[in-house]
């Protein structure tokens, strides 16, 4: 999974290669958990719009692992510290207590990089 957009990876590379190898050991860890791509993806979707203030509908049709992903999501948004337990006990009933946790830290990477790629943008043009 790519965490940052090919610009951001670019302007790492010149300016901090240092991060950008961070950044490529985080992917890889994406890379390597046993989440479901798709999954991701509409996180980070979600996070895209979200950070950009951008107008954005989910797909017509989530199933419920989705759309509890994206309430914990828009939650993680607000305040990661008012995920609630209602919240991690709905992904429990689709997700293994150890895919849940793997779930949690992708969310962090990919909402983490999403607000990366925006800083770079403004801060290395």
């Amino acid at each position: 999974m790519n965490l940052v957009t090919p610009e951001t990876r670019e302007r790492l590379e010149t300016h901090h290669p240092e991060a950008l190898r961070e950044i490529e050991n985080l992917e890889r860890v994406l890379d390597e958990t046993t989440i479901d791509a798709g999954l991701l993806n509409l996180c980070g979707d979600y996070f895209e719009a979200t950070i950009r203030n951008k107008e954005w509908l989910p797909p017509e049709e989530l199933s419920d692992l989705e759309a509890t992903c994206l309430d914990v999501c828009e939650q993680f948004t607000l305040s990661v510290a008012d995920v609630r337990d209602e919240q991690i006990a709905a992904l429990r009933l689709h997700l293994s207590t150890d895919d849940v946790y793997n779930l949690m830290h992708a969310i962090y990477l990919i909402e983490m990089s999403k607000r990366l790629d925006l800083t770079m943008e403004r801060a290395l043009i």
